[in-house]
């Protein structure tokens, strides 16, 4: 007679299994209990309505496989009706609509699927459809604008002189850079409630506030200021507090090639002022380079998503308050700012000791 012995930790496991579990999974663990307490399989088959040779085989597996042989294999399920789908959405979704004759720039799950029944002969529902195009990893998304690449042809020179100055140990190396806040919120996605849509009321008469900042790439001691414009006026300005701030030894300003870093006007004050010394970066490598494009996309995702302000003043505090927090303490904003560029500086100079209070310096234009 086939019969099964537990010892009481099997049967202790087994108890809380069969409590857990539903349906045939909680009879067959029964089987095994019952033929513990030294039931036959003809009477645990007649207890449960099942056919001796079918409580048998379970009492088998549970031999060969313990715990996991009371659980169904895996099954294959109904096969696809459309072996080839994912490959032939792959394909008509990666060449835009215009390709296959359509006015449409983009393809829609109702354009996609009509295109596929009429083309191809695959009569699907959009949710099948929607499946395949995560399948083959497509998502709905914005597309972002990109700028021109065109080749600097100055790029090696540029990158030459960057080079020789992150390796120059002595140097002070201050990134600096612009941005600009308005009083208008940043349209950014959020949860909302369904069926419901937020509404931004707009501030009427949209003004912004110029930023001008500096990381030290070594100390990560950050400096910024706040401006009504972006004029050179306002970046030599700026450029005078940093002397300021380093009054001993050249400061590198490592800077990208917008207007006011090359003018005439810079050309001329920077003639006078020689412990000052431009390094610029290649053109269109900046938001790659430039380590402070990471502290404004902090700071217009922290004060500025979904989010008005009602006057320039309002506007200010908010700045201020998250520059300071991002900038609490110098390893915070070089966490921050990681890149290539700041290991390269770091790495041919130990980053020395600041104190918290010392980490992020405001500078006025007086």
């Amino acid at each position: 007679m086939l019969r099964i012995e537990l010892n009481d930790n099997q049967r202790h496991e087994l108890r809380l299994l069969a409590r857990r579990e539903i349906g045939r999974i909680s009879e067959r663990i029964h089987f095994v209990l019952m033929s513990d307490q030294g039931k036959s399989a003809p009477v645990i088959a007649d207890t449960f309505g099942y056919d001796v040779a079918t409580v048998r085989a379970w009492l088998k597996r549970f031999i060969m496989s313990g715990v996991d042989g009371l659980f169904d294999e895996p099954r294959t399920g109904r096969p696809s009706l459309y072996r080839y789908l994912d490959s032939v959405v792959e394909a008509q979704v990666g060449q835009p609509p215009t390709c296959s004759g359509y006015l449409q720039s983009i393809w829609t799950l109702a354009l996609l699927v009509l295109h596929l029944g009429q083309r191809f002969g695959l009569w699907i529902s959009p949710a099948t459809l929607r499946r395949s195009l995560h399948r083959v990893r497509y998502t709905w998304k914005r597309p972002k604008l990109a700028p021109a690449r065109r080749r600097d042809p100055n790029r090696a020179a540029k990158e030459a002189r960057l080079a020789e100055v992150l390796a120059d140990p002595a140097a002070t190396l201050i990134a600096v850079d612009e941005c600009e806040c308005h009083l208008l919120a940043v349209v950014r996605a959020m949860w909302q409630r369904v069926g419901e849509q937020l509404r931004l009321p707009t501030p009427g008469q949209n003004r912004r506030r110029s930023i001008f900042g500096g990381l030290n790439l070594r100390t990560g001691q950050w400096h910024y200021a706040l401006a009504d414009h972006k004029r050179t006026s306002d970046f030599i300005a700026f450029l005078t507090t940093l002397l300021i701030a380093y009054p001993t030894g050249t400061v590198y300003v490592i800077a990208d090639n917008v207007s006011i870093h090359g003018s005439r006007t810079l050309v001329a004050w920077l003639a006078l002022h020689a412990r000052v010394q431009m390094v610029y970066l290649p053109t269109y490598a900046g938001h790659v380079l430039n380590p402070v494009e990471k502290v404004w996309w902090h700071l217009k995702g922290y004060i500025a998503a979904n989010r008005n302000f009602r006057s320039l003043a309002d506007l200010d505090v908010a700045i201020r308050r998250c520059l300071d927090a991002c900038a609490c303490t110098h390893e915070a904003l070089l966490r921050l700012c990681n890149c290539d560029v700041m290991r390269r500086a770091q790495a041919a100079q130990a980053t020395p000791s600041l104190p918290a209070s010392a980490a992020n310096v405001e500078l006025s234009f007086a």
